[in-house]
């Protein structure tokens, strides 16, 4: 399967953003937190880097597709039938037809004439 970025809601706390993004970045979902949480917190940023994070979180929350849905739409069901084979083909030989006991099987020897 590719690597997709889309949101992970069994691992994440609230709509599994961050830890969606953890996973396709390959880092600490704790970090992605941080970044989202940390522009809201009073007087460490201004007031509109606060607002983007809460919309820019939310917006991938709404538009990442959830990692459960994309793991059961891709999932393939295949019919199959399994056929035991307990016995062992026939084979005729030229000793069936009352050659020597060296004989070749007779598929053999077909294909040696047709070469």
């Amino acid at each position: 399967m590719k690597k997709r970025l889309m949101r992970n809601p069994g691992k994440g706390i609230i709509a599994g953003v961050c830890a969606g993004l953890g996973e396709y970045f390959n880092l600490s979902p704790w970090i992605f937190r941080a970044l989202f949480v940390v522009p809201v917190l009073p007087f460490v940023l201004t007031f509109s880097a606060g607002v983007v994070s809460i919309v820019l979180y939310v917006v991938l929350a709404i538009f990442l597709p959830d990692k459960k849905r994309i793991e059961e739409n891709e999932v393939v069901e295949v019919d199959y039938e399994i056929i035991e084979d307990d016995e062992e083909p026939d084979v005729e030989t030229k000793e069936d037809e009352g050659a020597d006991d060296d004989a070749e099987p007779v598929e053999e020897a077909k294909e040696k004439e047709q070469v």
